[in-house]
């Protein structure tokens, strides 16, 4: 979840619920079978046994959410946006959208485009504490006296050499995941292993995948660096390509590589928050480093 966002009380959030209709039955498949059974009893594949369960939810900052609503996993709830008392929110949720209803559907939206879209590039929920404050009068005050303090032309789209490779690969017909992993979290509880472990199983070397990962120097690193490489020396010359940067600035990632990236692959980290911010103004796609299968890492046929 983003900053300075107003919760009410009764939330629920609906993650990892969904049940599969496809099939003669929508009783749980994990009640009958061990959980990762791909194939049922007879030994017939099950058409229908990808996963459809999403096992996040990003909320963006700004954001109300009114008493008693349900959000569903897989849900992106943009900066800004209000979702009314008791809706059922299944889909995303666009930045500054007001939602109502069971489905959630939009019937508004509090600023007009050209007013959202500064607001976005502002972003002022990132400015240090004593900097909001300081901006406090023009922040409840009239939204354009806001926007004409604040608001910057947008410059050019800054380059680095991970975004020039990006970019490479891409023309290349490449698909592009970015990840921050969660280092700094025991390895046996955190996201990272899972991503690169489901990534080296699912692509192989021929296949026009690439999974960029972006790093603290390496001395912050622990052993986590050498476990990933004895993972890729395990898949040998199968293993589909990953990359590594190393980031050394105020933010552990590149804006402009992540910007560039087909998808945006999250953790349990307050960082993936921020991340999904700047991929969100790009349509870079956000995939959940908790799911399975396609839903995070897709079929590239």
């Amino acid at each position: 979840m983003g900053r300075y966002s107003s919760l009410a009380h009764c939330l629920i959030f609906g993650i990892a619920a969904n049940h599969n209709y496809h099939c003669a039955t929508t009783y749980p498949r994990h009640k009958l079978l061990n959980p990762d059974a791909g194939v049922e009893a007879d030994g017939l594949a099950n058409p229908h046994s990808d996963p459809i369960n999403y096992h996040q939810v990003v909320i963006g900052s700004d954001v109300w959410i009114g008493c008693n609503a349900m959000i569903l996993g897989g849900v992106h709830i943009g900066n800004g946006a209000i979702v009314g008392a008791s809706s059922v929110v299944a889909k995303d949720v666009p930045p500054y959208a007001i939602v109502v209803g069971n489905p959630a559907r939009i019937v508004k939206y509090r600023f007009d485009a050209e007013t959202i879209a500064a607001l976005q590039r502002i972003k002022w929920w990132n400015w240090p504490e004593e900097q909001i404050v300081e901006a406090a009068p023009l922040l409840y005050g009239d939204i354009q006296q806001f926007i004409d303090a604040f608001d910057v032309p947008q410059a050019a789209e800054e380059t680095d050499e991970i975004m020039e490779t990006i970019n490479d690969l891409r023309e290349k017909n490449y698909h592009i995941s970015y990840f921050i992993p969660d280092f700094e979290i025991e390895p046996s509880i955190a996201v990272w292993p899972r991503v690169v472990y489901t990534f080296l199983n699912t692509y192989h070397a021929e296949d026009r995948a690439a999974l960029i990962m972006a790093i603290p120097p390496h001395d912050q690193c622990g052993d986590c660096l050498n476990i990933i490489l004895n993972a890729i020396a395990e898949r040998g010359e199968q293993a589909p390509l990953i990359l590594t940067h190393e980031t050394n600035g105020d933010l552990p990632f590149s804006i402009p590589a992540l910007r560039a990236s087909s998808d945006y692959i999250t953790t349990r980290e307050h960082i993936s928050s921020l991340a999904v911010d700047y991929a969100s103004d790009a349509n870079v796609r956000i995939r959940y480093g908790l799911d399975q299968g396609t839903l995070l890492f897709p079929s590239l046929s």
